[in-house]
């Protein structure tokens, strides 16, 4: 466990929850040293901008920060920042021509970011559509749809990028999508498992994202209990027919139903308290990972929360897992808007332009702000962190935190006192942002 662990508490409450502690004020600190200063120009390296369309040249940098990872994990501040989303569709290009990946995974709902990988390999369906589709009007923005257009152009020249989701929040289409396979496979046994999965199926969302008034996280310990029991049971019968069922269909739309079932079970467990949710999250995207291939390299889009290595976060898992084949990236700014829901205590009162309060005293952002580069990356590994030039990077330090969220009048709740090199390999400024530009919802009119 890090030694900072007391410290990292109020950011593993802040990721995006709707509330999160007040941290213990720590003594205030120094001002910027100059040879902090010093140290940040001539080891933070430079860009130029953040839109996708610019050139490579200047990410060269990746290329050393990355090496062979597998999976590189970008984070961000707010859900709400447009130069965090385009930053990230700019190194996804960069990653996909110039270092080989080719997989694209959000922070987004399982099956539903299926059918926008079908749209950027295929075209088929309308991709505004299908955004909204994923439900999060986190994504719903500019920003995503043109990366989304990007991806759909580069598989249209003959490339082959896929796009991915690993959340299970919304268990409406995975359940679907296993009644529909059983439809298509063994019709016999349909009406056995639509009664088998019916007791999650009439709590679940609708094609709009809508969950019914009454909700399964009141329907009962013995129901909940019984439930999981039954869709556990359809798991066991479905593994038991894989070999007819692989040969009625094929191993691909098999595994994509079986982990349909497996990702309504997640939501269970994620109701009930048996699983979190990073922890699913971590286990969707290991199972992309293995599913795509040996020859796979991955994108994750997430919350830096999600991404960082803190205990209990996806990060967390992730980096047992893969290592380092993976390559963890958080992102920072010191003012500027977003776009986040507007909240007071327990009452949100809907999506608002909201304002960045000004950089605290002693904060990494104030020390990243204080070297003046316009934007830049910088690597945290590997540096020797016991001279007066680098010791700050020890902190701990306050690092901003804001989620889907914000109270405007308690902006003291999205600040955490951290470790940065302890959850992060790299970070990523960008000094002024600005916020997303959501985009209107259209939704699908069924699963």
């Amino acid at each position: 466990m890090p030694r900072s662990t007391a410290f990292l508490l109020p950011f593993f409450l802040g990721a995006c929850a709707s509330e999160s502690s007040t941290p213990v004020q720590p003594p205030p600190p120094p001002s910027v040293p100059p040879e902090a200063v010093a140290w940040l120009r001539a080891n933070a390296v430079q860009f130029s901008g953040t839109h996708l369309s610019l050139p490579h040249t200047d990410l060269a940098v990746l290329r050393g920060l990355i090496g062979d990872a597998r999976v590189v994990a970008l984070g961000e501040n707010t859900h709400g920042t447009r130069d965090f989303f385009e930053m990230k569709a700019r190194i996804l290009r960069f990653l996909v021509e110039q270092m080989g990946f080719n997989a694209f995974l959000i922070e987004a709902t399982w099956p539903e970011s299926n059918r926008l990988d079908r749209y950027v390999r295929t075209g088929e369906g309308d991709s505004r559509t299908l955004l909204t589709g994923l439900y999060f009007w986190t994504w719903r923005t500019e920003s995503v749809l043109e990366m989304i257009e990007w991806m759909r152009s580069h598989n249209a020249a003959g490339g082959g990028v896929g796009f991915y989701g690993f959340d299970m929040q919304y268990p409406g289409m995975a359940l679907d999508n296993v009644i529909r396979y059983v439809a298509d496979v063994d019709p016999a046994r349909v009406p056995a498992t639509r009664t088998r999965l019916d007791c999650l199926v009439r709590y679940a969302n609708d094609a709009q994202g809508r969950f019914p008034t009454a909700r399964y996280v009141d329907a009962g310990a013995n129901f909940q209990r019984q439930c999981a029991d039954s869709m556990r049971a359809e798991v066991t019968r479905m593994l038991a027919s894989r070999a007819t069922y692989v040969t009625a269909s094929s191993v691909k739309e098999f595994e994509l139903a079986l982990q349909s079932l497996r990702v309504a079970l997640q939501y269970h467990s994620m109701i009930v308290g048996e699983q979190s949710r990073d922890r699913s999250m971590a286990i969707n995207t290991a199972w992309w990972v293995d599913h795509l291939g040996p020859d796979s390299k991955v994108v994750v889009w997430a919350h830096n929360f999600h991404v960082s290595t803190f205990p209990g976060a996806q990060g967390r898992w992730l980096r047992e897992r893969f290592g380092n084949e993976l390559v963890i990236v958080a992102f920072t700014h010191e003012f500027g808007d977003f776009m986040g829901v507007t909240q007071q205590g327990n009452t949100f009162t809907g999506l608002n332009r909201q304002t960045l309060d000004p950089v605290r005293t002693g904060s990494y952002e104030e020390y990243f702000g204080a070297s003046s580069i316009p934007h830049f990356i910088l690597d945290l590994r590997g540096r020797d962190l016991s001279s007066p030039a680098t010791s700050w990077l020890l902190g701990p330090r306050w690092f901003r935190s804001i989620g889907c969220c914000f109270d405007p009048t308690r902006p003291d709740r999205y600040w955490a006192y951290v470790v940065l090199p302890e959850i992060f390999d790299a970070v990523i400024h960008i000094p002024q942002t600005r916020p997303t530009t959501i985009l209107p919802a259209q939704y699908p009119s069924t699963f």
